[in-house]
C-alpha cells in the first residue's frame, strides 16, 4: 500500500476509535465508582472497627471471607443478563429487555438465597476450615448478620446491570453512594451502641451494611418499575411463571452465560484466595504487606471491571444491530481503553507508592514492605484488567464454555501449583506471589484474547450475531 493510500486509512480509523472511545468512557465511569462503592462500604466497616476495639477486624474479616467469594459466585451468576439485554436494546427489543431483568430477578433470588443459607453455617465452615471454637463464632455471628444481605445486593446488581445494559449507568451509582452514607450512619449506632441502640461491634458493622444493602436494592426496583412506559418496557406486566415472562426455557442463555460467568470468576477466586493462604504462610509481617497490596489491587480493579462491563454492553448492542464488525471494533478499543488507563494507574502507583503505603499503615516497617510490593502490584493492573474485558466481551459474543477453560488453565493449573512452588519448596517470599499473579493475569489475557480475535473473524463472516 503507497502512501497515499494509507494517510486517508489512519484518517479514517482516527475518529472511529475517539468515537468508540469517547462512548466506552462515558458509560465507564459511573459503573467504576458503583463497583468502587462496594470496597468503600468494607473500607468504612474495616477503619471504623479498627477505632473500636482489638479483635473486632479479626471478626469482620472471618465473616467476610466466607460472604465474598459467595457474594462474587451469585453476581456472576446473575451477570447473565448483560449481553442478553444488551443484545435486545441493540435490536431495539424493549421489552425483551425488561422481561430479561424479571427473569434475572427470579435467578438472583433462588442463586442467592442458596448462597444465604450456606453464608448463615459460617461458624461450621469457619472451624471446618480450622479456625478456633471462639474465633468461629465470632465470625460465624457476622456471617449470620451478613447473610441476608447476599440477596439484597444480588438483586441490586441485578438491577444495576439492566441499567448499564440499557445504557443508563448512573442510578446505580446514586444508589451506592447513599447506601454508604447509610452504612457510615449505621455503624455509627450499631457499632459503639450510640442513642440507646444496641453495641454490637463487628456484628453491628454487619448488620448496618445488610440493612443498607436491602436499602438500594428496593431503591433501584422502585427506580425501575415507576420509569414512563414501564409496561412497554417489560418491567412491569404478567409474571406468567415463577420463572419470569417465558418461563425457564426463555432464560436457557442468560443462564448459560451466568453460568460462565459465575464459574470463571469462582475459579479466579480459588487463585487469589490461594496466594493469601500461601502468604500467611510466610508469617505475620509477610501477610500484612500482601494484604495491602492485595486491597491496593482489587481497589484499581475497579476501574478496569467497569471498562470490562462497559466494553460487554457496547459489544452486546452491536451484536444486537448485527454489526459484527461495529462489535468486533468495540471490544478491541475497550481492550486498548484498558491499556491505557491501567497503565497511568501503574505509573500514579509507582510514584506515589511510599505515600500510598503510608495511607494504609503507620508502622514504618510494614509500609516499607508493602511499598516495595506496590511496585510489582502495579505491573499486574493491565493483565488483570485485560482478561476481564475481554471475557465480558466474548460473552457478548455468546462465547461461554471456552473463557471458563481459560480460566481453569490461567488461575487454577498454573497460579496455584506455581505459587505454592515458589513459598514452599524453593522459599521465596511475598514478592514471588504477586509475580505468580501476573503470570496468570498475562496467561488468561492472552487466552481470551486470541479466543476473541478467532470467534470475531468468524462471527464477522458467518454474520451469527445472537449470544
Amino acid at each position: 500500500m503507497n502512501e497515499t493510500a494509507r494517510t486517508p486509512l489512519i484518517e479514517q480509523l482516527a475518529p472511529r476509535i475517539w468515537r468508540h472511545f469517547a462512548d466506552l468512557l462515558r458509560l465507564a465511569w459511573p459503573v467504576m465508582l458503583s463497583r468502587a462503592g462496594i470496597l468503600v462500604m468494607a473500607f468504612c466497616d474495616i477503619a471504623m472497627l479498627g477505632r473500636y476495639g482489638a479483635g473486632a477486624i479479626g471478626e469482620i474479616n472471618l465473616g467476610v471471607s466466607i460472604f465474598v467469594p459467595l457474594l462474587v459466585v451469585t453476581i456472576g451468576l446473575t451477570s447473565g443478563m448483560v449481553p442478553v439485554v444488551a443484545y435486545a436494546f441493540g435490536a431495539g427489543a424493549w421489552a425483551e429487555c425488561g422481561n430479561a431483568w424479571r427473569r434475572a430477578i427470579s435467578l438472583s433470588l433462588v442463586t442467592s438465597t442458596i448462597a444465604a443459607l450456606i453464608c448463615w453455617q459460617g461458624e461450621a465452615l469457619l472451624a471446618a476450615f480450622g479456625q478456633t471454637a471462639e474465633m468461629s463464632a465470632r465470625g460465624g455471628a457476622v456471617t449470620r448478620a451478613l447473610a441476608p444481605g447476599l440477596i439484597a445486593q444480588t438483586i441490586y446488581t441485578a438491577c444495576a446491570f439492566y441499567l448499564e445494559a440499557t445504557r443508563r449507568p448512573l442510578p446505580a451509582l446514586v444508589a451506592m453512594i447513599f447506601a454508604n452514607l447509610g452504612n457510615f450512619s449505621l455503624n455509627w449506632l450499631l457499632i459503639w451502641g450510640h442513642w440507646g441502640f444496641p453495641e454490637l461491634g463487628a456484628v453491628g458493622a454487619a448488620l448496618a451494611s445488610t440493612i443498607v444493602r436491602f436499602g438500594a436494592a428496593a431503591g433501584m426496583i422502585l427506580y425501575i418499575v415507576t420509569r414512563p412506559r414501564a409496561r412497554a418496557a417489560g418491567v412491569v406486566g404478567p409474571w406468567q411463571t415463577f420463572w419470569g415472562p417465558g418461563g425457564w426455557a426463555a432464560g436457557r442463555t442468560m443462564r448459560k452465560l451466568g453460568a460462565s460467568a459465575g464459574l470463571s470468576n469462582g475459579f479466579e477466586t480459588i487463585g487469589f484466595a490461594a496466594m493469601t493462604m500461601f502468604a500467611g504462610q510466610l508469617g505475620t509481617l509477610p501477610l500484612d504487606a500482601y494484604s495491602l497490596s492485595h486491597n491496593l489491587l482489587s481497589t484499581l480493579f475497579m476501574v478496569g471491571l467497569g471498562l470490562a462491563v462497559a466494553s460487554g454492553v457496547r459489544v452486546g448492542i452491536e451484536m444486537g444491530r448485527d454489526r459484527p464488525d461495529e462489535a468486533a471494533f468495540a471490544g478491541w478499543v475497550g481492550l486498548l481503553a484498558v491499556v491505557v488507563v491501567m497503565s497511568t494507574l501503574a505509573v500514579l502507583v509507582v510514584i506515589n507508592r511510599e505515600s500510598l503505603a503510608a495511607i494504609y499503615t503507620n508502622d514504618p516497617v510494614i509500609a516499607a514492605r508493602a511499598s516495595g510490593l506496590f511496585v510489582l502490584s502495579a505491573l499486574v493492573f493491565v493483565p488483570d484488567s485485560a482478561q476481564v474485558v475481554m471475557g465480558q466481551a466474548l460473552r457478548s459474543m455468546g462465547d461461554a464454555w471456552v473463557a471458563v477453560a481459560c480460566y481453569i488453565a490461567s488461575f487454577v493449573m498454573l497460579m496455584v501449583p506455581l505459587g505454592w512452588l515458589l513459598v514452599n519448596p524453593l522459599g521465596y517470599d511475598e514478592r514471588a506471589l504477586i509475580g505468580t499473579i501476573i503470570a496468570a493475569c498475562l496467561l488468561a489475557s492472552a487466552l481470551l484474547t486470541l479466543r476473541f480475535h478467532w470467534l470475531t473473524r468468524h462471527r464477522g463472516r458467518d454474520r451469527e450475531p445472537r449470544p
